[in-house]
């Protein structure tokens, strides 16, 4: 044993540093170490999010927003988020602030590098490329392999490519994003184009898919350039910045890979939303209670899975792998039945049952219903 430590927390993305920072809010004098080989391709992302006014990251936010659209090719929804903001942080920016903010504690250490397996039982040793540690509990952000071997779990990736643009002429509206566009379609998949407009002259312009199976990156780059000059008019305009990534939206139960002494969190804890992909809030919510159970001596996963959505994300995400070009129809049901206040809060899972029945039911069909039987027997 080289050095001993009360929590290991491997991986310093999304998950991992918003559970370092809440145990750093809480002054906890656990001897916590973070380890992560920290290679830069796999940290920049954007991570968008809304939440009610004033929140604990808006000194990080790059941009923020309080209207957007949703847009089919026969109908235009505008999004007035009163109370609600949707915002971007850099995730560069947001894992430079836990570091920063970690290194000036003395119970907090940081080791750059590749962890190669964990063993143990009662006390967990982690190997790494050129050292070894051990701690009492690990926090893991690694995937397990046996999820990209399942055949049981319906999957979808999200998976995307966008380009933040810049041009000469004022071409954006600050104020306003696009959440969904269905005017620009890929046949027979969910697929959609998201606008984050920056400033009048700058913008992120990214097309996504809910679907099976990824595509190339010229089919991206073809819808990409189709977008800009077909449906925002613009001729004549730069790359400053590429993004891409793909996101599991399944119904896998990542928590069985939970061992003694040892905790999936993120991604492979099943932290992402299974029917949208959103992480960042969902992650910050899940580190709170993480918290909360180690702190209070609970069994680690007392309420970090809430059922009810579970069942509500198994059935979407059914409904959208039997038939992914259902898709468009499905979301612009939900976005035009329903206030964004109450998608938000839906999708944040902070509704009563009864809420849940009137923003479901005018999404009710033949497809939903067929989901909610099968999930349910």
């Amino acid at each position: 044993m080289d050095h001993h430590y009360d929590i290991a927390i491997i991986g310093m993305g999304c998950a991992g540093s918003h559970v370092a920072l809440e145990l750093l809010r809480r002054k906890s004098n656990l001897k916590i170490v973070i380890i992560d080989d920290f290679k830069a391709n796999s940290l920049e992302k954007t991570w968008s999010f809304w939440e009610k006014g004033k929140g604990r990251w808006d000194h990080l936010i790059s941009h923020s927003w309080n209207k957007g659209s949703f847009i089919m090719p026969d109908n235009f929804i505008n999004l007035d988020l009163e109370n609600y903001v949707y915002k971007t942080i850099e995730s560069p920016d947001f894992i430079a602030f836990a570091q920063a903010q970690l290194q000036q504690t003395s119970n907090y250490f940081l080791i750059e590098e590749k962890v190669e397996r964990v063993t143990g039982d009662e006390i967990k040793t982690i190997h790494c490329e050129s050292t070894h540690l051990t701690a009492n509990l690990v926090l893991d952000s690694r995937i397990d392999p046996a999820f990209y071997s399942d055949k049981k779990a319906t999957t979808l990736l999200q998976h995307f490519k966008g380009w933040v643009i810049n041009t000469e002429k004022s071409v954006f509206n600050p104020k306003d994003f696009v959440m969904m566009d269905y005017r620009l379609r890929d046949a027979g998949t969910t697929c959609f184009t998201y606008v984050l407009p920056y400033s009048t002259t700058e913008a992120l312009v990214e097309f996504t898919y809910f679907s099976k199976d990824v595509v190339s990156d010229d089919t991206y780059d073809k819808y990409l350039k189709e977008y800009i000059s077909n449906f925002l008019k613009i001729k004549n305009y730069s790359i400053s910045k590429t993004e891409q990534g793909i996101i599991p939206m399944t119904t896998y139960r990542f928590e069985q890979h939970h061992q003694k002494k040892l905790f999936k969190i993120g991604t492979a804890g099943g932290w992402v939303k299974p029917s949208t992909g959103y992480s960042f809030k969902m992650s910050e919510k899940k580190a709170t209670q993480l918290v909360d159970n180690i702190l209070a001596n609970r069994e680690l996963h007392h309420h970090m899975i809430s059922k009810k959505f579970r069942f509500y994300d198994d059935i979407m995400l059914d409904v959208l792998h039997s038939d992914n070009s259902r898709g468009p129809q499905v979301f612009h049901t939900l976005y035009k039945k329903n206030s964004i206040q109450n998608i938000f809060s839906f999708l944040d899972e902070e509704t009563s049952f009864g809420q849940d029945i009137s923003i479901m039911l005018p999404m009710t069909s033949k497809p939903f219903l067929s989901a909610f039987f099968k999930k349910l027997f």
